[in-house]
C-alpha cells in the first residue's frame, strides 16, 4: 500500500512538471517605449510567471533583464546599441530565457 501512494504521488508530480514545462510558452506584444536602454513592451494577454522583475528573458535577438512588470507592460534593459535599433510600434516575442549557457570554445 505504501509502494502504491509513493508510486502514484511521483506520478501525479512527474505529469505536473510536464505540463507546467509546456504551458510556459513565448508571448507575444508590441513596443511602446523606447528610453535609453530601457524598452516598454505591452504585451497581449496576461503577463506570464516567468516575466517577472530581475529576470532574463530573449527578446529581439538579445537577452535583456525585466526591469519592471505593471499589468500587461514589461520593461526590459537592452544594451544602448540593440535598444537604438528598436522601433516603436514593432512587434516582439518575449520568450523564457534558457539559463546561463557557456558559449564558445
Amino acid at each position: 500500500m505504501k509502494k502504491l501512494i509513493t508510486l502514484l504521488a511521483a506520478a501525479i508530480m512527474a505529469a505536473t512538471l510536464a505540463v507546467s514545462a509546456f504551458a510556459a510558452g513565448p508571448v507575444s506584444g508590441k513596443v511602446t517605449k523606447v528610453e535609453g536602454e530601457k524598452v516598454t513592451v505591452t504585451v497581449e494577454g496576461a503577463v506570464p510567471a516567468w516575466a517577472k522583475k530581475g529576470a532574463s528573458v530573449t527578446a529581439a535577438g538579445g537577452s535583456p533583464k525585466v526591469v519592471s512588470v505593471e499589468g500587461n507592460e514589461v520593461t526590459l534593459k537592452f544594451s544602448k546599441s540593440k535598444a537604438a535599433k528598436i522601433a516603436v510600434d514593432s512587434k516582439m516575442t518575449l520568450t523564457e530565457s534558457e539559463g546561463d549557457e557557456l558559449q564558445g570554445c
